[in-house]
This record gives C-alpha cells, structure tokens and sequence, in this order.
C-alpha cells in the first residue's frame, strides 16, 4: 500500500481517513488505513480541515445546524441577546450554555424586558479560497479513490496516474498562497430536508458524486460536493472549472447530484 497524496510506503499506518471531515456529518465515507499515510492524515486535520472548519462560515454552519465534533461538542460562536454580544455553546435544538462572565449579563437583561430578543447569525467569514481549494482538492482525490476501492489495483492506479499529480502536489505540497478554481453555488437552502426515506423525510448535510463530462478523448472529471445546500465542484485533473460550467450550462444549471444519468 502507497499513500495517494506523497506516494511513500504506508503499509504500517494505522489511521483510516474520512473523505470528508466527522465534523461535516460524515460517519461512513472512509479510506482504509494506509489509503492515506498516517504523515499525511496528521498534516491534512491540521493544515487544511482545521483553517476551513474553523473560518466563522463553517463554524456559525455547525453552531446552527448542531453538528458536532469527534468529542461530541458543537462549537461556540458569538450571537446577541438584547444589547449584549456573548458567547454560546449549543448543546440541543433549544439548548444554549454561555461563559460564566457571560451569565450575569443575560440575567440583567432578561429580568430588565419582557420581550428579550436572541439573534443567531446566519453565517460568517468564508474560509481563505488557498485553504478552501486545498479542502476540495484533498476530498477530490480521495472520494475518486473510494470509488475505486471495490476495484483490484485501485491504489497502484491512483498513485500512478499522473494527470491526477497536479491536484495531489496541489493539496499536499502547495505553493504560498496559491488557488486552484472551484464553483460555489446554493441549490437548496440550509434548513431544507431533501430525502424522504419510508414516507420520513431527512435533511442532508452532504452527499458528493463524480461527474465526467466530454467523451473519450476530451473527458474531464470533477467531484461535485453539496454541504447543507452549498454545492462546490472542482477539476480533478486541471486548475479550470470552465467544462463544469459549460456543463451547466447545457443542463439548465441542474446540479450533476440530481442527474443521475450524467454521474459515474
């Protein structure tokens, strides 16, 4: 077994990998250890999921749709209660704890009104574009690798490919700064339950697929990504979303996630 991002030996590595972070909802979508070498899973937690799933975008999206971490913690963010800006943990649906410096504040407030008003912000600063694209490129080339797990040579096919380097030396050996172009677009709101499942419906926090456009000698794959709504897709094989557009474009802008028929 050879890691897919630095292509070393990674026989002895003993940490799997989720494709896309726990702290994202993902329970079931995971590489078998050595897919990804234990080097590089440490470097990966810290140096790309860490900055996105801290940035104020995704940390007030997992205050407000109670997602919680490996330790069982929604993380705190700032909200408003009358005049006062505090900070808040979420532990349940309708369930908040504050800092201690917090509390007396809200009592003041509360005991001083009989309509006390409670604001939530909606979201928060986006992530740095050069972390976000490393967070896409990273989930790209390992969700293409678990497509292929059911496959005999699917690692020494992903560790060979050499078109799939550029996106690879991207996630894990970038340059200062640098960017590789995705597309971001809602295709349905935050709240929405988008699954019904013996006559219940459930709201999905992710579902991902690949899409491969073109024909044989031009064909482009892309892994397409929705998280609460929010679709991302970016190029597997080159730093241009210009055929997912044109793709779009043709599919009167119809997220690949429900077409089936153009998915792989």
């Amino acid at each position: 077994m050879k890691c897919i991002f630095c292509k070393q030996d990674s026989s002895n590595s003993v940490s799997v990998e989720h494709v896309i972070p726990e702290s994202l909802g993902n329970k079931k979508t995971v590489l078998p250890k050595g897919a990804v070498c234990d080097s590089c899973n440490n470097y990966f937690a810290s140096k790309v999921e860490k900055p996105v799933l801290a940035s104020g975008e995704f940390t007030q999206l997992r205050f407000n749709q109670i997602i919680k971490n490996k330790k069982g913690r929604v993380p705190e963010t700032k909200i408003t209660i009358g005049p006062h800006v505090v900070t808040a943990r979420r532990n349940e649906k309708l369930d908040f704890s504050f800092k201690p410096e917090d509390f007396d504040k809200i009592q003041e407030y509360l005991n001083s009104t009989k309509n006390g008003m409670i604001a939530i912000p909606v979201s928060g600063t986006s992530p740095h574009n050069h972390h976000f694209s490393r967070f896409l490129a990273k989930m790209a080339l390992e969700a293409l690798a678990f497509r292929w797990l059911k496959n005999d040579g699917w690692n020494e096919y992903i560790v060979r490919h050499e078109q799939l380097d550029e996106i690879r030396n991207f996630a894990r050996y970038p340059k200062r700064n640098d960017v590789w172009e995705y597309s971001k677009r809602r295709i349905y709101d935050e709240d929405s339950s988008q699954k019904t499942i013996g006559g219940v419906k459930y709201q999905v926090l992710n579902e991902w697929d690949i899409l491969v456009t073109g024909g044989i000698d031009d064909s482009e794959f892309y892994f397409v990504i929705a998280i609460f709504g929010m679709e991302y897709a970016i190029n597997l094989g080159g730093n241009s979303i210009e055929g997912y557009n044109a793709w779009l474009e043709k599919k009167d802008n119809i997220s690949p996630l429900y077409l089936e028929k153009n998915i792989t």
